[in-house]
């Protein structure tokens, strides 16, 4: 896939990670089509890893807004260690597309799109659950982070 292929993806399709051999079913970047204005609850189950983990979420094409308790932005990070376990997000999306990534901080500043990371996506109805690992093509584990995202 050529630089501009890939690029005009974002925020637009999923995008999956090409670092882990023989396997085509890791996501690097997901795309969740969500109605103008949905509402998410977004829960993390586990954590399984000594750097912060945390997810991404975002309204990268088109216009839009996410807004937890007040806070509004076009993208946002929740930190599995500082957020609430279940958090309600409201979305604006004009496109209605929400762009969804694993990040962890294994330094002074947060990280995502490393070598080896990706997620496994599973839907369980109106439920779609995250299995992520963050860094490193040693001990490939699924479980660094694990949250769903379900539509409300």
């Amino acid at each position: 896939m050529g630089k501009n292929s890939w690029k005009d993806k974002i925020g637009r399709s999923r995008i999956y990670s090409v670092d882990h051999e023989g396997r085509d079913d890791i996501v690097l970047w997901d795309v969740m089509e969500i109605a103008q204005k949905q509402t998410l609850k977004i829960v993390f189950i586990s954590k399984n890893s000594t750097y912060a983990q945390g997810v991404r979420l975002a309204i990268d094409a088109g216009e839009g807004i996410l807004e937890i308790d007040g806070t509004e932005s076009k993208n946002l990070h929740l930190w599995y260690d500082t957020s609430p376990p279940e958090v309600i997000m409201q979305c604006k999306s004009k496109e209605g597309l929400l762009s969804i990534y694993n990040i962890f901080q294994d330094r002074h500043f947060p990280e995502s799109q490393r070598y080896g990371s990706g997620m496994l996506v599973e839907q369980d109805g109106n439920r779609t659950i995250y299995k992520c690992h963050d860094v490193s093509m040693i001990n490939v584990s699924f479980d660094k982070l694990v949250f769903s995202i379900e539509k409300i």
